[in-house]
């Protein structure tokens, strides 16, 4: 029960720091901004890997954890890239429905993308120590 309590902590300090930080200082990011508007959503996801510790799934809680903070961090700063990328191909003669597609940020996408990966490598983490114990 204390490793969870320490495991918990940690977690809940990492994600709190990254939330303060989606509001204040990196709130002029796109992705920091919009998971700082959707407040709701990014404290499921948060919730979701805290109750993962209670379910004797640190590994998965963990690399959720990490998934979450290093994919929105990752999401904003690859997805700026890739904007910039698509929006320099924006021509005069361009349809509205191609123009809107190039200048969408794909930040949201990647930030997923990163918290599924990372929870799928928790998952195999996990099962793998679970059948050496």
């Amino acid at each position: 029960m204390k490793r969870k309590t320490i495991y918990a902590v940690i977690e809940v300090f990492i994600l709190a720091v990254t939330g303060l930080l989606a509001f204040t200082a990196l709130n002029k990011e796109y992705l920091f901004q919009w998971a700082a508007h959707n407040w709701k959503f990014s404290l499921v996801l948060a919730a979701v890997a805290l109750v993962l510790i209670l379910f004797n799934k640190q590994f998965v809680s963990a690399f959720m954890t990490a998934g979450i903070v290093l994919g929105i961090f990752a999401g904003s700063f690859i997805g700026n890239i890739i904007k910039d990328l698509n929006v320099a191909k924006i021509t005069e003669g361009m349809k509205p429905e191609e123009i809107y597609r190039l200048r969408h940020h794909p930040g949201f996408e990647i930030w997923m993308g990163i918290i599924l990966l990372s929870i799928l490598a928790g998952i195999i983490i996990q099962v793998i120590t679970s059948k050496r114990a």
